[in-house]
């Protein structure tokens, strides 16, 4: 097993990339290195801020020296040329969600990291939060009895005329888009999480989304797994919440605000915390991922379980530290271009299900 620290590139600024930078400041497998992105101001505050060496181009980059790994943080539609230039240099890949935009992009980006001799690494974040890692080791260990409904609600936001969905330089226009927490941007984790979370695979979808520069509609999705389990998922940023001030958590993490990333202080009560519900055979789970609370109902008393720390934004380095763990023993990358493409087939069969008005059905293979 290696021990030695590996070196991290950094591509795309956005809102994303500081709770990277944040997490991987207290690992020691690794070290960042360079940064890249288009906006000079941007780019300057960031290489101020970490006191790093920044480039205006991912190729900038590669000629002053190819880092050991490269995250890939930009917008989905730049994924493909980014991930083949930066494969084909010597680097391994790890990749912000949706993979790509099309399975055609992702297989191209799976295919050339496979000829380049590299690995990659799927940015499936959401599995590294500690709530919802500990809710596997429950639904696996039987605490809940076999799964059969999985969901998760956003609904909310400040109405109508203050929703501002994300643009044409996220997401191509008139295709699959909407919001930061709509189904692309968001839901794409939970196209990954509540299979895992079942130990399934989705077998089919119907529901229908957003697109970008298209009015905002309620969007939802209706998944079936190969083993019974039944997935919901609704979302719309364009209205108001009906939480009660009453109802919520005492969150151990900031509130993510879009625009601004993870903003104000731990311990404070969040009456609207992001959860996902879990209803199984013998009892069910509610699991506020970003908050760090977990909540387990056996026999009509829910327990609040004892969670690790870890939470947002530091579950990018729990990330990260299973990433150098599989490549210093040469084992398979945990989240790997399979599940991107898995995700990413289940978010597109769901648009394809608006259009022809039935259910899409998914292949039960796709291995990469």
């Amino acid at each position: 097993m290696s021990n030695s620290v590996r070196t991290i590139g950094i591509l795309g600024l956005g809102n994303v990339a500081e709770p990277h930078l944040l997490s991987y400041r207290s690992l020691s497998c690794v070290k960042v290195i360079a940064v890249v992105d288009p906006r000079a101001d941007r780019l300057d505050e960031i290489c101020r801020r970490y006191a790093l060496e920044g480039f205006s181009s991912a190729q900038a980059m590669l000629d002053a020296g190819c880092p050991d790994i490269v995250c890939i943080l930009t917008p989905a539609q730049t994924h493909r040329p980014l991930v083949e230039m930066c494969a084909s240099a010597g680097a391994h890949i790890l990749c912000e969600k949706p993979m790509a935009v099309t399975l055609e992009d992702a297989a191209a980006m799976a295919e050339g990291c496979r000829r380049a001799g590299v690995e990659f690494f799927y940015g499936s974040s959401y599995r590294y939060l500690p709530a919802v890692q500990e809710a596997k080791t429950l639904i696996a260990s039987g605490a809940i009895g076999n799964p059969r409904v999985v969901i998760e609600e956003m609904l909310g936001g400040e109405g109508a005329s203050a929703y501002r969905p994300l643009s044409a330089a996220h997401y191509p226009q008139d295709g699959p888009g909407g919001g930061g927490y709509g189904l692309v941007d968001h839901g794409i984790h939970m196209l990954d999480v509540f299979p895992w979370l079942c130990d399934s695979s989705i077998e089919r979808v119907f529901g229908r989304g957003d697109r970008t520069g298209h009015e905002p509609r309620t969007e939802f999705a209706h998944l079936q797994m190969r083993n019974g389990a039944t997935g919901i998922l609704i979302y719309d940023g364009s209205t108001r919440p009906a939480v009660l001030p009453s109802a919520g958590v005492f969150s151990e993490a900031g509130t993510w605000i879009d625009g601004r990333g993870w903003m104000g202080d731990a311990g404070e009560w969040d009456s609207g915390a992001g959860n996902i519900r879990v209803y199984g055979t013998e009892g069910s789970l509610q699991i506020f991922h970003y908050a760090n609370k977990l909540l387990l109902n056996r026999s009509g008393q829910p327990e609040e379980r004892r969670l690790p720390a870890g939470t947002a934004p530091y579950h990018f380095g729990a990330q990260m530290r299973a990433f150098c763990a599989s490549l210093d023993r040469g084992e398979a990358v945990p989240t790997s271009a399979s599940d991107g493409i898995r995700a990413l087939r289940g978010l597109l069969g769901i648009y394809a299900s608006e259009s022809s008005g039935t259910w899409e059905n998914l292949p039960e293979f796709m291995v990469f």
